[in-house]
Parts: C-alpha cells; structure tokens; sequence
C-alpha cells in the first residue's frame, strides 16, 4: 500500500553573516549550528549482567564498591559501552530549540547516509564536498525519550538524563554482584567440577604411571645388580679354584631391595642348614627346612531506561574551525494515526 508524504521545509538562508558592526564575511555558506563539547560514555543494556557477572566473579566486595575499579572493568571491554557527543546546538533547527545541549552518535565521514536521506539532504551533502573537499562531514543522531511534545514529536534527551542513567546501569550491575554473586561463585564452582576431576584423574593417572615406571626402573636395578654379583661370584670360585685365591671384586648392591634380599637368603640358608641339622637329629624338625627353603624362592608383592536514535543531522567541521559545526541538513519522517508520514526537513 503506498503512503503519502507531505513535507514540511524550513529552508535556511545561503549564507549567514556576522553582527552589522563587523565587515567579517562568514568562511562558508553553511551557518554555525552547534559546538562540540564533551565525549559521553554509557553502558549497553545487555552488558549490564556481564559486568554483574565479572565483578562477581573477579572482584572483592571492596572493589566492587570502588567507583575507579569498575571503570577500569569497563576499559577493558570497549565494546561494552556506547560513545555519544554532546553537541551544544546554537540555532534551532525544526521544533528542538536552539541553545540546548543534545546527545548525539556521531558518526565521522559516512561512507553512506542511511535510511535514504531526501533529494534535497543529498544536493545539500554534494555541495559542501565541494565546497569543503577537506572538510570533515558529521552524521549525527541525536537521542530521544518517550515523552513528545504537544504535536506528537519525540523530545530529545539532556545529557543529564544520560549521565543519570549511566550512572544507573553501573549501580544495577554492582547491586546485582553483592546481592547474587554467591550464587554465580557457586555456579562457577559446580561448572569446574567436571573439569577438576579430569585435571585429578589425569594426574593419578600420570602419578600411577611414574611409579609403575620407578618400581619397574628399581626392580631392573636389582636384577642388573643380582646378575653381576652372581656373575662375579662365580669368576672368583673358578679362579679360587684354579689358583686358591682370588682377585676379583664382588660388586654390592647399589639398592636397598637387593641388600635385603641378599640379607634374607643368607638368614635363610643359615636357618635351613640349622633346620637340616636338626632334622637329622628329629625327623619332625625337618618339616620347617622345607618352606624355609622355597621362601628364598617366592617372588615379592608391592601395593535498564529506554533510549532510541532518531531524527539525524549532518554537520560540516571546517579544518580551521575545530569543534565548531555547521549546519547541512535535518530531517525527520513522522507517522501520524492514519498512516500517512509527514518529512519535516530543514537545509
């Protein structure tokens, strides 16, 4: 269905001159229409749990109460918040009144305007690029409230309100820390269990590993050192036996294990030649010789406020004028009742 539009132009004249005392021609066509005075920070709606979530988890309560720490929160996530300009507007322009202070996007040389600006917006834009080829060109949205004027048009919000409500969103998220930040500890904490008992069983499992790896390195040992003794042993009986003496050293054991070992099979060989003497003096007494015998054999076991952008201006900023903005184009599409929108345009 199409829609008719009416529109309603303030035309502005083409060029504006200082007061008649002074013979000073203004530098351009295009009038002053607002200063450029201060950057405005506010914190995104849907990033006011993150930081409730961040200060609870990483803050203590003293630095969740510390105004400077928090902000040194939110410098870390510059996506968290939103940049506005306060643009102290000199003239009126449409129904906003001039002489105030508004907060606006301001968006540096657009590549595109959006949202299809009119004709005239585009032949105003053209002609302060040549005007103005170094000049730098502003798309600014000013912000608007709910409450509207008696003509139904939306009012602008002061940076007051804005800083109040600025103010307010970080207020929230630290009420919302202190107040639930136990309960997202606890969260967090039954979160890492799953986490914790892989870390856990990973390292029991490298810790089983490690000593199976030492046991099976000190048992190696222990035979390394068995066989060299039996080894050396056995050259020095031949050699004692040829010659009635002998030069060759008995190495020791370089373990604790395998001096025990060695200490047991010599008690053991003692109690079972004991038990054989015995024996041949009592049959009874030989029946301790037997397990005492295969003992030396047996293996070893181990174990937020409503704020819309809307109604935008385009400004020009001289290279020699820093801060001063002059006035291209406003625009605004109102919508009544019966559907018919109305442009309200002002070049």
């Amino acid at each position: 269905m199409s829609q008719t539009a009416t529109i309603e132009l303030m035309q502005r004249p083409e060029c504006s001159y200082v007061p008649d005392h002074t013979e000073f021609e203004d530098a351009s066509p295009f009038g002053l229409q607002g200063l450029d005075r201060d950057l405005l920070q506010i914190l995104k709606p849907e990033c006011v749990t993150r930081l409730a979530i961040t200060l609870a988890l990483r803050a203590t309560r003293a630095q969740i109460l510390d105004d400077d720490y928090i902000n040194r929160v939110i410098s870390w996530h510059p996506d968290w918040v939103e940049e506005y300009r306060i643009v102290h507007l000199i003239e009126k322009s449409l129904w906003i009144q001039g002489h105030s202070d508004l907060v606006m996007t301001m968006t540096r040389n657009p590549s595109q305007i959006p949202d299809n600006p009119p004709p005239k917006i585009k032949q105003a834009l053209s002609r302060a690029y040549v005007l103005h080829p170094e000049a730098t060109i502003w798309y600014g949205v000013p912000l608007f409230g709910t409450e509207t004027n008696e003509d139904g048009l939306p009012l602008p919000v002061s940076a007051a309100a804005v800083r109040a409500e600025a103010r307010r969103r970080i207020e929230a998220a630290r009420d919302h820390a202190l107040r639930w930040g136990w309960m997202y500890r606890a969260g967090m904490k039954f979160v890492r269990i799953p986490s914790v008992c892989w870390h856990y069983g990973v390292a029991v499992r490298n810790r089983v590993r490690q000593t199976r790896q030492r046991m099976f390195d000190y048992w190696n040992k222990c035979r390394q050192d068995a066989r060299r003794r039996a080894r050396a042993i056995c050259l020095a009986e031949n050699q004692r036996c040829r010659f009635g003496s002998s030069q060759i050293a008995i190495p020791e054991h370089r373990t604790l294990l395998g001096r025990s070992l060695e200490t047991a099979c010599l008690l053991t060989e003692v109690v079972a030649y004991q038990a054989s003497v015995a024996g041949s003096a009592s049959p009874f007494m030989a029946l301790v010789a037997a397990p005492l015998a295969i003992a030396k054999f047996a293996p070893f076991i181990f174990v937020p406020i409503t704020v819309v952008s809307m109604d935008p201006f385009l400004f020009v900023e001289l290279p020699e004028e820093p801060g001063k903005l002059r006035h291209v184009g406003h625009w605004y599409w109102q919508t009544n009742s019966e559907g018919r929108q109305k442009l309200h345009l002002h070049v």
